[in-house]
């Protein structure tokens, strides 16, 4: 290769290279070194980071931030799926317009999204109006569930943006040919559809999850710092309330990390599924 293309290719990264240098590398470079400073003394310690499994409080964020990622990436995952699924159904200018309209929740603000479910499902919102109108149960918010639901508005149509293009690009001369070979509809799907769609629900998964253990917006608008989640604890830590940066760092530190392993784990099973498949 000449000296001259090569340049030109350099030259073509060099601006991402940069970019990801100034706000990727070193944001997190200076989050690691701060974390394990000392808030006081600015001297090297471990405390940080052994606060944030010590402490009771903060232990149970890291356990509430996980299981909140991983059950709201699920509700996301199934209903994301099946929307993909029905796609397959209909024609593709319907297919079209489905997905222009899945692609507005993703433009919207945290809190927009948050002050609208306040309107519709918040204590005084319009359908638990009608529920206690009516004499039934009412709906909270301002609980897990309710969190769910709101941050499954996002993720859903992103969720299912993916696996919409997974279906479309679906052979289904495979599908035809097992059917024709005598497998059922279960088989059909156990042995053909899912290994091939297996990648691109494993992509769309990591990508939600990732989402989920950094989600700050919408939940601080529906419900402060009454729910204990990392990111709360590091916005908690860095305002006037507590201002421990190095702890804030730590906490990053550690979701960033968290987000990592399972990030390797998915794309380790990716790649296995890839193989088999």
């Amino acid at each position: 290769m000449s000296e001259k293309p090569r340049l030109g290719y350099i030259l073509m990264i060099l601006p991402i290279l940069v970019f990801i240098g100034l706000f990727v590398f070193y944001p997190y470079t200076i989050i690691v070194v701060r974390a394990f400073r000392d808030n006081y003394t600015g001297e090297f310690t471990l405390k940080n980071l052994r606060n944030v499994f010590a402490v009771p409080a903060f232990r149970t964020s890291v356990l509430n931030s996980l299981w909140f990622s991983f059950l709201t990436t699920l509700v996301s995952s199934i209903f994301g799926s099946l929307v993909g699924w029905v796609s397959t159904k209909i024609s593709d200018r319907s297919r079209n317009v489905l997905m222009s309209l899945f692609s507005v929740p993703m433009t919207l603000s945290g809190l927009v999204v948050a002050f609208s479910f306040i309107v519709l499902l918040g204590r005084n919102g319009v359908f638990n109006i009608i529920l206690r109108d009516t004499g039934l149960p009412t709906f909270n918010l301002y609980s897990w569930g309710g969190l769910v639901i709101a941050y499954s508005f996002f993720n859903i149509p992103l969720f299912s943006l993916t696996m919409i293009g997974a279906f479309k690009n679906l052979d289904m001369s495979l599908v035809e040919a097992a059917r024709n070979l005598g497998a059922n509809l279960v088989q059909t799907w156990f042995h053909v559809v899912i290994p091939v769609l297996i990648p691109a629900f494993l992509a769309a998964f990591s990508i939600v999850f990732a989402g989920m253990m950094g989600a700050f917006g919408t939940v601080l608008a529906l419900t402060g710092l009454s729910r204990s989640l990392l990111s709360l604890q590091i916005y908690s830590h860095v305002s006037e309330s507590y201002y421990n940066v190095p702890q804030a760092d730590a906490f990053a530190l550690i979701l960033g990390l968290i987000v990592a392993m399972v990030l390797v784990v998915i794309n380790f099973l990716e790649r296995k599924v890839r193989v088999k498949s």
